[in-house]
């Protein structure tokens, strides 16, 4: 955990040593003490992948540093709060890891840090991943408006496609699509073509929500041939399926057939098996028989659909128990 700290633990030891003499410490002493030995097995503890057990011990400190006037110890209350938010992170609990990150970034406004935009930024990004979109969008809002008054430009893309990703999650898309603009046209100044095709695949989607598929086509393609070249086959599949979509959003059900054939050919043919991907292919294919006027095909399909997705639920429920 590259933010806790390391002064309570001597680097000749082994690591078995220094946990012991830290466990030793924590009985031994009291107040401050006892909270920084605590943060240094809270690393330790990260460090073998114990990360339940890190929090725990980042959290024993963390409540002391809240009960006690820590006035003088903003440092490690950062430090403390960004390492629960690592172990969140790697548990995948993105609502929790934000939530530390908060402590975090309260601490960070106190001392004044030249950095407050990045923890900004990481907790906009766990934000996101929790579905709390204006969160995420209030947090990376301000990490640009920080990054502008300290003249870091480096970051200015990074923030457009951000807030424009975030824009998209709220259904936001006029908004959407001038800051994904803005960002690529950063990105292609910068010559930075992987920044570029992602803000390519992200109007593409803002683009099939608003059912424009002329616009679909520009983009997708852009990105399409992009990983064509590099042959990332992901990208591919999921870019043929968006195409398909603006083909039939033109009325043009033989190319858009053939392309949702392709994308789940491809799909299956490198042994990816993500049902969400699959089902959506179906789908789109089920309604484009029924315009064909194969009903009895598109039928089949919506019953192999349905068998699929409740396999799938019930898989997931089994998961969960």
């Amino acid at each position: 955990m590259n933010k806790l700290r390391r002064d309570e633990v001597s680097e000749e030891l082994p690591i078995e040593d220094n946990e012991k003499e830290l466990w030793e410490r924590v009985a031994r002493e009291e107040g401050f003490g006892r909270a920084d030995s605590y943060i240094a097995l809270a690393r330790i503890a990260y460090n073998k992948g114990k990360f339940k057990e890190s929090i725990a011990m980042c959290e024993i400190a963390r409540e002391y540093f809240e009960n006690n006037d820590a006035s003088d110890r903003q440092h490690e209350i950062l430090d403390v709060n960004i390492g629960i938010s690592k172990n969140y992170e790697e548990l995948n609990k993105s609502a929790e890891a934000a939530e530390a990150l908060e402590k975090a970034v309260a601490a960070a406004r106190v001392l004044e840090i030249e950095t407050l935009d990045d923890l900004l930024r990481d907790q906009g990004r766990h934000w996101y991943s929790a579905n709390e979109y204006e969160k995420s969008l209030a947090c990376h809002q301000e990490a640009m408006e920080i990054s502008g008054l300290h003249l870091k430009d480096s970051s200015a893309g990074v923030d457009y496609l951000n807030i424009g990703m975030t824009f998209k999650s709220l259904k936001r898309y006029p908004e959407a699509i001038e800051a994904l603009r803005t960002a690529r046209e950063i990105f292609k100044e910068a010559k930075d073509s992987s920044y570029i095709v992602t803000c390519d695949e992200e109007l593409t989607e803002v683009y099939i929500a608003l059912g424009n598929p002329v616009e679909i086509q520009y983009y997708a393609q852009r990105a399409l041939d992009f990983y064509t070249l590099l042959q990332n086959h992901r990208h591919m599949w999921w870019l043929k399926y968006y195409i398909g979509i603006a083909h039939r959003l033109l009325g043009e059900d033989d190319e858009a057939i053939e392309l949702f054939e392709d994308a789940k050919g491809l799909a299956l043919a490198m042994g990816y098996q993500e049902w969400e991907f699959l089902i959506k292919v179906e789908k789109e294919m089920a309604e484009m028989f029924i315009v064909r006027g194969r009903v009895h095909e598109a039928n089949e399909i919506f019953r192999r659909i349905k068998s699929v997705e409740d396999i799938v639920r019930s898989e997931t429920v089994r998961e969960a128990a």
